[in-house]
């Protein structure tokens, strides 16, 4: 089984969600103190970008923790087109930013598309 797997990417989240609250702690504030609602506009760049990367490592973590579901619920290797996906967004990640932790997706986009026996779940779609 590959329960690593969906740790492993659920805690990549939590990193990345964790780095969003520490590098844009001025403007979630911001968000905060204009009350939410309609908070974010075009002459509120970073409130945009500390929305999209907080809500980047809510989603890795959704990934992750479906990832880990299906490990357990399926006894299986994970989808290949999950490993695939993977592998595609860590490549255009370390291709636009290099100096990112996209380069931590390569070990579940690998660990997922190894060869590990019979799966239940080849269906790429």
């Amino acid at each position: 089984m590959q329960r690593w797997v969906g740790r492993w990417i659920i805690g990549v989240g939590v990193i990345h969600s964790v780095i969003g609250f520490i590098l844009f702690a001025a403007p979630l504030r911001e968000i905060v103190e204009a009350r939410l609602w309609n908070s974010l506009s075009p002459s509120t760049p970073m409130r945009y970008l500390a929305f999209w990367f907080l809500f980047g490592g809510v989603a890795t973590i959704l990934v992750g923790y479906l990832a880990d579901w299906i490990a357990r619920i399926a006894e299986s290797a994970l989808p290949r087109g999950l490993g695939w996906t993977l592998l595609g967004v860590a490549l255009a990640g370390v291709i636009l930013t290099p100096v990112s932790g996209f380069w931590l997706v390569f070990p579940a986009a690998f660990a997922t598309l190894a060869p590990s026996g019979p799966s239940a779940a080849d269906a790429t779609a």
